[in-house]
């Protein structure tokens, strides 16, 4: 038994351990990502409002990082992800191709900065979707319960010797007491 089990381990350990390289080594990236400036650009702080009427419209904030210069942000089809920060009011347009990023002031409308996201980069990679969507949909799955049964038949081909050992002892003891 513990050979067909130890070769089950074995072969799943060996095909899970080269997604569980990249998924561990790009774990830890998006794990200090908020230490390290090369992952993100650092936050600009924008102009003060009064109010969040004051705030430029969506429309402006994109227009003007559509003539921020970068080469895959130039449409509304082109941006991934739009997010307005209130507390620094900027606004911070995503590149759906390139990993850019421009922060748009939410007082006066101007691109206070542009540059390239490492972490989404290294997000992607770490969900598997940088490889093709099936990967991301299919292949992430399939390493989960790989480790799982990693996870079962190690617990397996370490207690059932234990248990074994035990009950030969308490075999033992009773045999020599009696």
């Amino acid at each position: 038994m513990f050979h067909k089990l130890r070769a089950i381990h074995k072969w799943i350990g060996l095909f899970a351990c080269l997604f569980l390289v990249i998924i561990s080594a790009t774990g830890f990236f998006l794990a200090i990502k908020g230490s390290v400036g090369w992952m993100r650009p650092p936050s600009e702080k924008g102009g003060e409002i009064a109010s969040f009427a004051d705030v430029v419209p969506v429309d402006v904030a994109a227009q003007s990082a559509f003539g921020a210069g970068i080469a895959e942000l130039k449409s509304y089809d082109d941006i991934d992800r739009f997010e307005y920060h209130a507390d620094k009011n900027i606004y911070k347009i995503h590149s759906a191709k390139g990993y850019h990023e421009v922060q748009v002031d939410g007082a006066s409308g101007e691109v206070l900065s542009t540059g390239k996201r490492a972490d989404q980069f290294m997000e992607d990679i770490h969900d598997l979707s940088i490889f093709a969507d099936f990967a991301h949909a299919w292949i992430l799955p399939v390493v989960a319960i790989c480790l799982f049964l990693l996870g079962l038949t190690g617990v397996i081909m370490y207690f059932v010797p234990v248990a074994r050992r035990w009950k030969y002892r308490k075999t033992q003891q009773t045999q020599k007491s009696a």
